[in-house]
């Protein structure tokens, strides 16, 4: 058996980047010495339309923080997704399902202990995010020059920074590639009036492979 199922498969890696960007909040899993996971935003770095490296710090205190260096990771962002009830179909003699999209990248991590680096990264977070949340604040955009030295100095050893060498990368889309196209469409159509909180987002991607 095939897994993802070779529908699900995203190969697009334009799509897969836009995703890590608009949803840059990953579950980042160790398994050595022992399983681990902790959430962290990151940022992603592409060349020549490859995605090639991703960068991001966490507390020098947690266990994955301890034999980061060299270790192999999982990170795994998680895009809109949306539960799909049966009586959204033409025919409810199927079982519900969740419609989601996602991207798994495996790689290897290496701990960046330089304060150019870590200035470049907190740039590369903290940017995107005040841009979407412009307006909630009468002040220009924070960026790290904005922190004292005596601050950036303090906080540097508690924090452990860090970029993941990306060695493969999974997207997965599961947007009822495998009903009919009369279905998918049906359930875009439930989605629209679905108070979910992306709902509206899952019914404009599954329009947007029906037209595909």
């Amino acid at each position: 058996m095939v897994y993802p199922p070779l529908p699900h498969r995203e190969k697009n890696l334009n799509a897969m980047a836009a995703l890590i960007r608009e949803f840059p909040f990953a579950h980042f899993i160790t398994a050595a010495p022992t399983l681990n996971v902790t959430r962290l935003p990151f940022a992603l770095d592409t060349e020549e339309g490859s995605l090639v490296r991703l960068r991001a710090h966490m507390n020098a205190q947690n266990p994955q923080a301890k034999d980061l260096d060299g270790a192999d990771v999982l990170v795994a962002f998680s895009g809109p997704d949306s539960y799909v009830s049966p009586n959204w179909r033409r025919k409810a003699d199927r079982g519900a399902t969740w419609d989601y999209t996602a991207v798994h990248v495996w790689g290897k991590a290496h701990v960046r202990p330089e304060r150019t680096f870590f200035e470049q990264l907190v740039d590369d977070t903290a940017g995107p995010a005040e841009t979407a949340h412009q307006g909630a604040s009468q002040k220009e955009n924070w960026r790290f020059a904005h922190a004292s030295d005596e601050y950036v100095d303090r906080l540097r050893p508690q924090l452990t920074a860090f970029e993941v060498a990306i060695d493969r990368i999974e997207g997965i889309s599961k947007l009822h590639q495998d009903f009919p196209k009369e279905d998918a469409a049906k359930v875009a159509k439930h989605l629209d009036k679905s108070p979910g909180a992306y709902t509206d987002d899952i019914a404009a991607l599954i329009r947007s492979r029906i037209k595909d």
